[in-house]
């Protein structure tokens, strides 16, 4: 009874804490839109009417206040930095795209002002099967990462110039992208080296000029309407700070957070899967998290992105964050990674980026798991789903003689409930004075003779008990590895099930699995108490409802446990009846001999 009570309170803790998640979920991202990007064809200038970035529109708050439309300090500085007189301006004449290429990534670069406008990854696909896009759609006035911009986020008048590019090699073969530029509005050079995978250095150097820093984000990367509707969706700013992991989530920060670059060893764009990740080499002064407001159905004319004070202003805006770089002299240094949180990828990397993949409390148990999962995938099925088929079953079998000896204990017990159910009644009318205190010498009684009952079977109601709270760390390792993975992302199955990350689109393995779990149930004994076994009838539907949102990955997981579950349980029934026909026939073959 006492393991009944333990194992039901586990189940609808764990059913809880399921129900609490389905039903109070992280605000989710809304869709966006893709940008219009428009490239001005090479030797055409750009048109005069196009507004700088970042200046106000007409009919813009800004145009009708002359004092609002004034520039920042930072802006004034970059501006005041004018060439010398033996210097001269360095410009382009036109805006071209340039392209920075190798296995794993496609990043475009525009000249105006020197930006990312695209980062696309190679090895991972939209589930629309399209290039991954990592920089977020932006509207007319809106700066793409590596773009200056002020303390408050808004972007400086350089980002509106034209820059010469210059395309190199260094010596190990990496592509190097030159941008200079020398004007009234600023004295600025930046280079971007492509080195391995989806790591890119940059080094930004302004002189003359104070006041600046370089943007990245807002967001990790492009969301599809797909992903935006996912439930478990983590948009956050990760940071590490010596040895320390600290997160920042987009719906939680208000007002900007700055980070000192003392001991910082990277701050990092992220959500489950993907990441931007900073790591300062030389020249930060500090960091600043900015929160920033999405509007969703911007206008491909309107600034998609928008400062903390016009949430009075709009309705239906988004919060989400950017990250902006504040050097601490004239020039930055930094390695940026742009790309999947693969944990085999990162621990490969020398600076600690793996920590971005958060295994939970049982992270020690969930590494293990990864590997044997990648070794089964890359061994002896390519498909993870049939992977997570065999993993769950050598960990069904390698738990096996401890779920074993935990059914035939509870199965003793079941056997003796009529006993201990029998000394329970006689004590239910003295368990409580007549003042309706508890009579805690009744109550030491009846405990004393249900202990004698399970002494004298040969029965510790812990036996049946524990086996099963050892298995508790691996059942939730193995279900957070499977929920942080991004190997299972458009990671198909079979037939209907062609993304293992996301759910599955006719629910036919949540059904399965609430199926299995009431047959499981019915195998297994009913508690006495009615209203426990009220609730564990009820369980295996609450399960099933609840896993409609989960990932195909995880119920295929579960709905393998149960499988696996009712056979073992069949075996153990199998034997149990075995051992009590062998009992009778050897009482009836005894009773025979003695007449």
């Amino acid at each position: 009874m006492e393991t009944r009570r333990l194992l039901l309170a586990f189940v609808l803790s764990i059913a809880f804490l399921v129900a609490w998640n389905w039903m109070f979920p992280t605000t989710p991202t809304a869709p966006t839109e893709p940008g219009v990007e428009t490239t001005v064809p090479q030797g055409a200038a750009p048109a005069e009417s196009t507004p700088p970035q970042g200046s106000p529109s007409q009919g813009s708050p800004a145009a009708e206040n002359p004092a609002s439309s004034l520039p920042t300090a930072a802006e004034a500085a970059v501006a005041t930095a004018p060439p010398t007189s033996a210097e001269e301006e360095i410009a382009a004449g036109h805006e071209e795209t340039v392209v920075l290429e190798n296995d794993a990534f496609r990043a475009e670069f525009t000249n105006r002002g020197a930006q990312l406008r695209s980062f696309r990854l190679k090895r991972h696909l939209t589930h629309e099967g399209q290039l991954l896009e990592l920089v977020r759609s932006r509207g007319d006035g809106d700066p793409y990462p590596f773009a200056l911009v002020a303390r408050n986020g808004e972007p400086l008048a350089v980002n509106q110039s034209l820059f010469t590019v210059e395309k190199q090699q260094d010596e190990k073969g990496h592509q190097r992208l030159i941008f200079r530029h020398r004007s009234q509005v600023g004295n600025v050079e930046k280079e971007f080296t492509e080195t391995a995978d989806a790591f890119l250095e940059v080094g930004i150097k302004v002189s003359g000029a104070s006041g600046w820093a370089v943007l990245a984000g807002p967001g990790a990367r492009e969301l599809t309407a797909k992903e935006a509707e996912d439930r478990f969706l983590e948009r956050q700013v990760g940071y590490r700070i010596g040895e320390n992991l600290e997160t920042l989530k987009s719906d939680k920060v208000e007002e900007p957070e700055t980070l000192p670059a003392g001991g910082l060893r990277w701050v990092v764009l992220e959500d489950k899967y993907f990441l931007a990740a900073l790591v300062p080499l030389a020249g930060l002064g500090e960091v600043v998290v900015n929160p920033v407001l999405e509007r969703p159905k911007a206008e491909p004319d309107e600034r998609r992105f928008l400062p903390m004070s016009a949430k009075d202003g709009e309705s239906n805006l988004i919060p989400e964050l950017e990250i902006l770089l504040v050097p601490s002299g004239e020039e930055l240094e930094l390695a940026a990674y742009l790309g999947a949180k693969k944990y085999s990828r990162l621990t490969a990397l020398p600076y600690g980026l793996e920590q971005t993949v958060r295994w939970g409390f049982f992270g020690f148990l969930g590494r293990p798991l990864y590997y044997g999962l990648q070794w089964i995938h890359e061994n002896v099925v390519a498909n993870y789903g049939w992977a997570i088929v065999l993993m769950t079953f050598l960990i069904k079998l390698v738990f096996f003689p401890l779920t074993h000896k935990s059914q035939e204990s509870m199965g003793k017990m079941q056997e003796l409930n009529p006993k201990i159910q029998a000394i329970r009644n006689k004590y239910r009318g003295k368990m409580k004075d007549r003042q309706g205190r508890p009579n805690l010498e009744a109550q030491r009684q009846m405990n004393e003779e249900v202990m004698a009952i399970y002494r004298g079977a040969g029965v510790n109601p812990a036996a049946g008990c524990l086996p099963l709270l050892l298995q508790i760390p691996v059942f939730f390792a193995f279900y957070k590895l499977l929920a942080v993975a991004v190997e299972l992302r458009n990671a198909p199955w079979i037939l209907w099930v062609r993304d293992l990350s996301v759910p599955d689109p006719y629910v036919v393995l949540p059904i399965l699995m609430g199926v299995t779990g009431i047959l499981l149930q019915r195998m297994t004994p009913a508690p006495p108490d009615p209203m426990q076994k009220r609730l564990m009838q009820l369980m295996p539907i609450m399960f099933a409802i609840f896993s409609f949102a989960f990932p195909a990955g995880l119920v295929l997981y579960w709905l393998t446990n149960n499988v696996l579950t009712m056979g073992q349980q069949s075996y153990y029934l199998r034997r149990k009846n075995a051992a009590a026909r062998d009992e009778a026939a050897g009482k009836t073959k005894k009773s025979s001999s003695t007449e």
